[in-house]
């Protein structure tokens, strides 16, 4: 490209390379039997209110059945008794869109109730790249189970938390943030050494 006057320019577009975007588990709605039942049990009644961040809905459950209204619709999928060990049953849930097993929850995504495996769901942890950035999604799983914010150093012990089971999880918080600065470190020192 010519500007009158001043030197030329050329432009160059560039094409981006895509990374894979490949849904995660852990920002779909989660429709978890096992969490049902024990809320059923607790109240009494067979309708639940499920929250899961924004999303509201209510679930209703019958021995065979279980109905959820999601997206304006209601979706059903069969109880399935699985036999187990010691003649104990499991109950877990059919996929709706006939996907062969039974699983233990359904994922609400992109206006469909269906299984990971239907929507392609995988785990954080299965798409980073290497163990510190696993070490790193460890680190932020434990703070936020004590309580915290992801960037938040070791949170304070919360009201009736066990003090062994703290210290043990504020050890493993210590020892994966020692695993993350060491690789901080050992990238600072590389690059200073290229300047």
């Amino acid at each position: 490209m010519e500007v009158p006057g001043s030197l030329s320019i050329s432009v160059i577009k560039m094409k981006k390379a895509k990374a894979p975007r490949v849904p995660v588990l852990e920002s779909a709605f989660e429709v978890n039997l096992p969490k049902l039942l024990r809320a059923v049990k607790a109240s009494g009644r067979p309708e639940v209110v499920m929250i899961d961040g924004d999303e509201r809905t209510v679930a209703v459950l019958s021995d065979t059945r279980l109905a959820v209204h999601l997206g304006g619709r209601v979706w059903l999928a069969d109880i399935v008794a699985v036999p187990c060990l010691n003649d104990r049953v499991r109950p877990l849930l059919k996929c709706p869109r006939a996907h062969e097993g039974n699983l233990q929850s359904l994922y609400w995504r992109a206006g469909e109730l269906a299984c990971r495996h239907c929507h392609g769901l995988r785990y954080r942890t299965s798409l980073v790249t290497g163990p510190v950035a696993r070490a790193r999604l460890a680190r932020e799983k434990l703070v936020e189970r004590l309580g915290g914010v992801p960037g938040d150093c070791v949170p304070d012990r919360p009201h009736g938390a066990w003090r062994k089971r703290y210290a043990c999880m504020s050890g493993r918080i210590a020892y994966l943030t020692a695993v993350h600065y060491d690789e901080v470190r050992r990238w600072l020192k590389a690059a200073s050494s290229t300047l």
